[in-house]
């Protein structure tokens, strides 16, 4: 692929950012493609574009972290569970923070309204308490924990179809971040003024509950994505395959107690 030969996937953990341009770089050419192509759906079809062009590279990743596994259990390194799969998640934030980029850019610059469309009905559910209330830490930690679980499932079936899961929640902040740009133009801000400040002081305000629940997903992607390669790559029993499910319990515990942080931080 033209992804891999821009950055090896081997590198990939040691240069992050070259991951966030990238996933700029294609998120641009996902949402062109498909309002050319089907611009009635391009505001589901340029999710699933990406995550076609992503999956490959993500795979490979996945599969990098679950020889760090083999290699733990032959006793050849010596690292926690934390320290095997930490880059992973910088990797992982690179890509969400992308195509957050890309989007909000788009959404603000090249207004289309079939583009953000389904994006755009779920900020406005959440905004009019369809979907959540502040103050129900129940609903909070129910519904994210759904959304990690299916996480999970995906990248566990299909090695990494977390990047789906990933990239539509990206696309909604994105929405999110470019309604506050546009709030801020309607002050009298000019558009790259409001772009400049409203990008961060969007983020800015979802960051506290935010960040917990975004890197519980991408744990929870990880978790599934190394099993779903040990379970092909290793002999169920071995010990390699043992530290590979260990490893997977072990990041899918630490990702639901960032869920119940990050429900308990969103309800307050």
């Amino acid at each position: 692929m033209v992804l891999e030969s821009m950055i090896n996937p081997k590198n990939a953990e040691d240069k992050p950012w070259h991951v966030f341009f990238i996933a700029i770089v294609y998120t641009f050419v996902a949402v062109f493609f498909s309002n050319f192509l089907f611009p009635s759906q391009a505001s589901i079809l340029s999710i699933a574009m990406v995550t076609i062009i992503f999956v490959p590279f993500f795979q490979k990743l996945f599969k990098i972290e679950e020889e760090k596994d083999d290699l733990q259990a032959e006793k050849k390194i010596r690292m926690n569970f934390w320290m095997r799969h930490s880059q992973i998640i910088f990797v992982f934030s690179a890509f969400f923070l992308g195509i957050i980029v890309a989007m909000s850019f788009i959404f603000i610059f090249i207004p289309s309204q079939n583009i953000f469309q389904l994006q755009t009905e779920t900020i406005n559910s959440i905004a009019t308490g369809n979907v959540l209330s502040s103050g129900h830490f129940e609903k909070f930690f129910f519904n994210n924990t759904q959304v990690m679980v299916l996480t999970f499932i995906l990248s566990l079936l299909f090695g990494a179809g977390s990047v789906f899961i990933l990239s539509w929640n990206a696309s909604v902040i994105a929405v999110y971040v470019g309604l506050v740009v546009k709030s801020l133009t309607e002050k009298g801000y000019s558009m790259a003024t409001a772009y400049i400040v409203g990008v961060p002081a969007g983020l800015g305000t979802i960051i506290l509950h935010g960040i917990p629940e975004i890197v519980a997903y991408f744990l929870a992607g990880l978790a599934g994505g190394i099993l779903s390669v040990g379970m092909l790559r290793e002999k169920w029993g071995s010990k390699k395959f043992n530290m590979v499910l260990m490893d997977s319990i072990k990041i899918f515990v630490l990702a639901e107690v960032l869920i119940l942080a990050a429900a308990i931080i969103e309800a307050v």
